[in-house]
């Protein structure tokens, strides 16, 4: 439950990261820019200072923000010596020194007593300070200062939804679960005033994070629901975002609520969405490499039209520079021509490096299939062995074993020592063909299915130091080959468990859903880093995901040292 509630609250607390508030509640917060939103000057030289900082230039735009503070200090500005030291107080805050940003802020309240919306201001961005130095009490004073000039200020609902919602994440922090809730709905009245639905949902987002973990599932379970009705399907990356979140949160609200039926459906969806999310990224990536190449296209293009403007104009001063400028129409064409040279190696190494991809994609699929043909043979071997032992070896042992009790009976008294020597060898022999026979294919599963050899597999596998459980849900009879594939894929991980993880506790889930077997493995053990094991000993794992791959699957896992969760879904062969 406690790995669960981690898992949970990585994502209903993530929204807030776009809003220039606290994220996760973790003493961390996330400001990339100067909110223009909260803090505005009508002075053109503090605007121009703001659009060095938006453009990276963060130096030159302290070099002018501390002559402009200069200039108004000695023309005795008080107005402009405010927004000034505003604005530097900002600056040190978004380049980590929080200290200094705090003494400046701090230094400026005793001269605007009466300007309650800058006081306001000024104490919601000190309270965050604090909160990333992780002083926590003193980030709530602050709040709760900000808070109180609420009544000398009208409108400014962006700021005060702002603060109410860091008050919150300080509330959960000290583990006051009530307070924040409260404080929560307040951030989400403000914005729905405003009409910021997006920022809305990432509020109603948080707040079904606090109803989970006071374990009042329902209401998480509503509350998250009104966070996605916010965004709908809308395809702002925002709303594709919050969308994201809240399907992950409404599959953990309905696992706490037992519906797990439901809770798989929103599974099922967050993955879909943040696969599709993840490649929008790439594509995002690719597009703005290739923005950025043609943009340096573009000015390389510029400079040789500028070139060639240039030697028109020479050209008109006379014959006396007819030799320069052939020369230097001959240097250009000459840098033209090796940065044609230049640009071609470049196109055939793109396509080579393609080619190779592909060459790689083929090699690892033939690989894939090659190994899979190879279990396949062994498996069909091995039920054919099993079969031999079983219906031909074990019936001779049988017919045997009744010939010698029939002698005994006929020789009652004069019975040689021999045949109870002989019966008790024959006896023997059966039993380690039967054993042998259950090693080779086994006999619960062709016999009972899978749901029922999962279970006899964890009664055998635990012991006094892990308890493994199962659970299967609308597990009915499959195709015999197809249970024996999925059986050995599971027992591979099942050993992966007992004698890598160390783990305590271990489950496997099996669940019948809309054609798909999916299967779910967990342990509480120190995890593993799939990459490393790959590269030392990764055989059984490579199996898994090649027989995986051939059954047309899909193959997720997740390891930390808390614990590992394989999730795998294949199509049900009947």
């Amino acid at each position: 439950m406690f790995k669960l509630k981690i898992i949970v609250l990585f994502f209903i607390f993530f929204q807030l990261v776009n809003y220039n508030v606290f994220a996760k509640f973790s003493n961390e917060i996330i400001v990339s820019k100067i909110d223009a939103d909260l803090f505005y000057s009508d002075d053109e030289r503090i605007k121009f200072i703001k659009e060095l900082i938006e453009q990276g230039n963060t130096e030159e735009a302290l070099e002018k923000l501390y002559e402009f503070i200069e200039v108004v200090k000695k023309n005795n500005e008080t107005k402009l010596i405010i927004e000034g030291n505003i604005l530097l107080a900002d600056i040190f805050r978004e380049n980590g020194d929080y200290k200094k940003s705090t003494e400046i802020f701090n230094s400026i309240i005793p001269s605007i007593s009466n300007d309650y919306e800058n006081l306001q201001y000024i104490y919601f961005k000190k309270g965050g300070n604090f909160q990333l130095d992780s002083q926590i009490d003193s980030a709530k004073f602050n709040y709760e200062k900000a808070i109180s000039f609420n009544k000398n200020i009208e409108g400014k609902e962006d700021l005060k939804a702002k603060i109410y919602a860091n008050l919150s994440g300080i509330f959960y922090l000290n583990g006051d679960y009530e307070s924040a809730i409260e404080n929560f709905k307040i951030a989400a009245d403000f914005q729905k005033t405003l009409g910021n639905k997006d920022i809305e949902a990432g509020i109603l987002n948080n707040l079904g994070g606090v109803y989970y973990m006071q374990g009042n599932y329902k209401n998480a379970l509503e509350m998250f629901e009104q966070a996605f009705n916010l965004v709908g399907y809308g395809q702002s990356d925002l709303q594709k975002q919050t969308r994201n979140t809240s399907f992950i949160n409404m599959a953990y609200a309905y696992s706490g609520l037992k519906n797990y039926k439901k809770a798989f459906e929103y599974q099922d969806k967050f993955f879909s969405l943040n696969d599709s999310l993840q490649q929008e990224l790439k594509y995002k990536e690719i597009a703005e490499i290739q923005s950025k190449y043609s943009l340096a296209t573009k000015e390389n293009e510029t400079e040789i039209e500028k070139a060639k403007r240039r030697d028109a104009e020479v050209l008109t001063y006379g014959l006396g520079f007819a030799i320069l400028v052939l020369l230097t129409g001959i240097y250009f064409l000459y840098k033209l021509y090796k940065l044609s040279k230049k640009n071609h190696a470049l196109q055939i190494s793109q396509e080579q490096l393609l080619n190779q991809n592909k060459i790689e994609k083929i090699k690892s699929d033939s690989q894939a299939k090659i190994l899979v043909a190879t279990l396949d043979g062994g498996l069909e071997e091995r039920k054919k062995i099993a079969n031999v032992l079983h219906d031909n070896v074990s019936a001779l042992l049988s017919a045997t074993n009744l010939h010698l009790y029939a002698s005994k009976k006929k020789l009652k008294d004069k019975l040689p020592v021999e045949i109870d020597k002989a019966q008790n060898i024959l006896e023997e022999a059966s039993e380690q063909i039967r054993d042998l026979s259950h090693k080779l294919i086994s006999s619960v599963l062709l016999k009972f299915g899978l749901g029922v050899a999962i279970q006899d597999l964890c009664e055998k596998s635990s012991n006094s130091t892990i308890l493994l459980k199962s659970d299967s849900k609308n597990i009915e009879r499959f195709n015999q080959n197809f249970e024996i594939k999925i059986f050995n894929i599971i027992n591979e991980l099942v050993n992966n468990i007992l004698k890598h993880s160390q783990a305590k506790n271990g489950t496997i889930k099996l669940e019948q859903l809309n054609g798909n077997l999916q299967i779910i493995v967990f342990d509480n053990g120190v995890g593993f880093n799939e990459n490393e094991i790959e590269v030392k000993s990764g055989i059984g794992l490579s199996q898994i995901k090649a027989r995986i791959k051939m059954l047309n699957g899909l193959l997720n896992i997740k390891s930390t040292n808390e614990g590992t969760r394989i999730f795998i879904s294949v199509p049900i062969i009947y």
